[in-house]
């Protein structure tokens, strides 16, 4: 697209350690009908693209995750391993609301600083954010953005990079939805509409996203789940520093934001995984018996959801001073809330949780419900387009046995509903983390997943360097 360019970046305080690439958008138009300006995007490459353009894949992060790839999905990336950069040309974004560098409430207020001839200029507060006196960043002002328009601003990018097919598009939780949304917003590379999957196509019409593996995530957001947003939300507004949103950044809600992680922590988790950890232990003499998993050497090294994994079990290594009386699972639970801080910014994490609230793959899709079928569940009908289309992609959906925060219910009712779909169960006692967890299990099936569909490989000439 010869309207947005790059930038140097950064554009936001918690991005500025992180090496990526920044793209602006003059203009985009938000789900909601706002028109936003010089709107930023963090992504990073790896990899090259074939000369077909058509070996791309895209990661889609989780909440609290971010565009490296290569770090919190690390088990799974690299070569010979699921996300290979040898063979196919590996992309990921940061969300919007992400506080890593794409439009967020840390982002400029109004759009980034770029002069007449195109000379971008850093905002002040990305560099000395505890400085500044004035919110020259959004805040709480940031209009309201969803999964959908994530996908469309991710869209740009991908045609700015030349991708002509996506081989794949994956993630976990979040980055699920995000998936799932995916070749339903753009069946074909160019959808003539936002209702072109229920239309006839061409003949001989491409699919835009030729596969999609799913972990660990719902249809829409249950009532379970936006219950715990709300709570979550509330702890943070509760802090006397949120004011609304329009706090300075020297002077962060921490407290209620660590409270919020705090109670996250329950819900990626589950009653037995805490009990084996942690019991009733007390003190720190007496923590050794809360040993971590053998297997849990393996998880990434960035929890989307529960924390680092490095120290996820041995509770003795927190370095977080707290009473020697306090419980393990307090030691824990409050070790994990101080690291929070230190990586994520308040507003940001309300934002992606509305966001999630509002998630629902059957949203203004009334349309989509199948004619002479007896079926008016809308639902079920726009994921058995999913299946039927002749653009239709290879679906793959992991599900994590004793995930309660997206059930293996709803996996099973995905499964159900799109047709020719695939449905691994994926064992473990760890909870919605499982998928960040049992990575021998998730990288056996997504790999016998990617055998059988024959994604493209690398042609012999390559046309993008990985970045």
């Amino acid at each position: 697209m010869s309207n947005v360019f790059e930038i140097p970046g950064p554009t936001s305080p918690l991005a500025v350690n992180l090496t990526q690439r920044y793209l602006v958008v003059p203009s985009f138009t938000l789900e909601s009908g706002e028109e936003l300006r010089n709107v930023p995007i963090a992504f990073k490459t790896w990899g090259e693209l074939n000369s077909e353009r058509n070996n791309a894949v895209l990661v889609c992060h989780p909440i609290s995750g971010h565009a490296d790839t290569a770090e919190w999905w690390s088990p799974l990336f690299g070569d010979g391993k699921v996300l290979d950069p040898s063979k196919y040309f590996v992309v990921s974004c940061n969300a919007i609301g992400s506080p890593y560098g794409s439009l967020s409430p840390l982002t400029r207020k109004g759009g980034e600083d770029i002069a007449a001839d195109g000379t971008w200029t850093c905002s002040p507060h990305v560099h000395a954010p505890m400085e500044q006196d004035t919110q020259i960043w959004w805040g709480s002002d940031l209009p309201h953005s969803t999964i959908r328009d994530d996908v469309h601003l991710q869209k740009i990018v991908l045609d700015y990079l030349g991708i002509e097919q996506l081989a794949l598009v994956t993630g976990g939780s979040m980055g699920g939805c995000t998936s799932l949304e995916w070749p339903l917003c753009y069946p074909v590379k160019q959808p003539a509409s936002d209702d072109a999957l229920t239309k006839p196509f061409p003949s001989g019409s491409e699919p835009y996203v030729k596969a999609i593996a799913i972990l660990a995530a719902p249809p829409h957001q249950s009532a379970w789940c936006i219950s715990w947003c709300e709570i979550q939300r509330k702890t943070i507004e509760a802090d006397t520093r949120y004011q609304n949103g329009h706090y300075l950044l020297r002077e962060p809600p921490n407290n209620g934001l660590a409270a919020a992680r705090m109670c996250a922590l329950l819900t990626y988790r589950q009653p037995h995984s805490f009990e084996r950890r942690f019991s009733r232990l007390r003190g720190k003499e007496n923590l050794s018996g809360a040993a971590p998993k053998q297997e849990e050497s393996q998880a990434s090294s960035l929890m989307e959801e529960g924390g680092d994994e490095d120290d996820m079990g041995d509770v003795s290594s927190i370095k977080q001073a707290q009473a020697r009386e306090q419980y393990a699972v307090q030691s824990y639970l409050h070790h994990h809330g101080a690291k929070f801080i230190q990586r994520f910014d308040a507003n940001c994490y309300i934002h992606l949780s509305d966001k999630l609230d509002a998630y629902d793959v059957a949203r203004d899709r009334n349309a989509w419900v199948q004619k002479g079928t007896g079926d008016n569940d809308t639902l079920r009908s726009v994921l058995q387009y999913l299946g039927t289309s002749p653009v239709a992609p290879h679906v793959l959906i992991a599900s994590v046995t004793s995930d309660m925060l997206y059930t293996p219910e709803e996996q099973q009712l995905m499964h159900e509903c799109i047709p020719h779909s695939e449905l691994v169960k994926v064992e473990s006692a760890e909870g919605h983390d499982g998928f960040l967890i049992e990575y021998p299990q998730i990288a056996k099936a997504m790999q016998s997943f990617l055998d059988r569909i024959h994604l493209p490989h690398p042609a012999a000439t390559a046309t993008a360097a990985s970045s």
